[in-house]
């Protein structure tokens, strides 16, 4: 099919019923709740989101949605990423969909990102191909997940994490957080751990984040968030931002105190799995989740350079 010119721009209030019922004709399944709590994230924070819809003869037939991280994985450059994207079957194939991502791309470079990020199944064979041909490659990164039953732990594990105390993560706690997160990467991410809370404080569903407290003082912490309907996931899923324990605790139970903790929780909201991505060479995170019953995904990590 030869490519078709369509009109590409910035989404619009008025268009997320058009949205949500195309992404309803391509999954089966529709997701009211994600759409429109990312339309209710851009009113709150424009310049952290980006988002295109493509329409033809002026009916809407494709949408590209994406959101800037500044400070993850592991670059001081801000890096854009894909949450969600879909094209009328009618018209996939005639060029609609790269010409949303290369509206993305230009859009994703003028606010300084040098790197375009995404997941996709690996089963999803046409999904694949197409960001093959928008210039993805994978990338150095796991994607892990687990279901949510207990964690198994030993029973002086058990005894020593009964003493920990865990309490739901406040906006309070980022200064703690980000001395954390200093110690472990080196790295001073107040950009990067500001928009995260902020994120799973007011975007999330349901806030599922904690921090573990030693003496008074957070020890440790887990950022982590329920979407429903997260990219290339139909159902609600948790996801693990970020976690850290503070160097002087180390060995001392908190992180799994609370990942155990998480799992309870969100196992009485009856969310069945929760997922995370990690750097492959961070070894002793990649050891700390398989010790805590993560396996590998079936989605692989894409990557694009600007």
């Amino acid at each position: 099919m030869s490519e078709k010119k369509c009109q590409i721009q910035p989404l619009q209030e008025g268009d997320i019923e058009q949205v949500i019922g195309l992404d309803k004709n391509l999954g089966g399944n529709a997701r009211p709740e994600f759409f429109n709590k990312r339309l209710q994230a851009m009113g709150r924070s424009p310049e952290t989101y980006i988002s295109f819809v493509a329409s033809v003869n002026d009916q809407l037939c494709g949408f590209l949605f994406a959101h800037v991280l500044r400070g993850e994985f592991g670059t001081r450059q801000p890096v854009a990423v894909i949450d969600a994207l879909g094209v009328q079957p009618g018209e996939q194939g005639s060029g609609v969909g790269m010409q949303l991502m290369n509206a993305l791309k230009e859009e994703a470079a003028k606010r300084g990102c040098d790197t375009l990020r995404t997941q996709a199944n690996w089963h999803q064979q046409e999904l694949l191909a197409y960001f093959a041909n928008a210039g993805f490659s994978l990338a150095a990164r796991n994607v892990l997940t687990r279901d949510t039953s207990p964690l198994e732990l030993e029973l002086e594990e058990e005894e020593d994490i009964g003493l920990r105390p865990v309490r739901s993560l406040a906006e309070s706690d980022l200064d703690s957080i980000r001395r954390i997160d200093k110690h472990i990467t080196s790295e001073d991410r107040e950009t990067y751990l500001k928009q995260k809370v902020a994120e799973v404080i007011s975007d999330s569903g349901i806030r599922v984040s904690m921090v573990a407290e030693q003496d008074g003082l957070v020890a440790g912490f887990i950022m982590a968030r329920v979407d429903y309907g997260s990219f290339g996931c139909a159902e609600s899923t948790a996801v693990v931002d970020t976690l850290g324990v503070g160097p002087e605790y180390k060995g001392a139970g908190i992180g799994s105190a609370l990942m155990a903790q998480l799992m309870d929780n969100l196992a009485s909201l009856q969310v069945e799995h929760v997922r995370t991505e990690v750097e492959w060479e961070n070894f002793d995170l990649n050891r700390f989740l398989a010790s805590s019953g993560f396996r590998p995904a079936q989605e692989l990590s894409l990557s694009c350079a600007l």
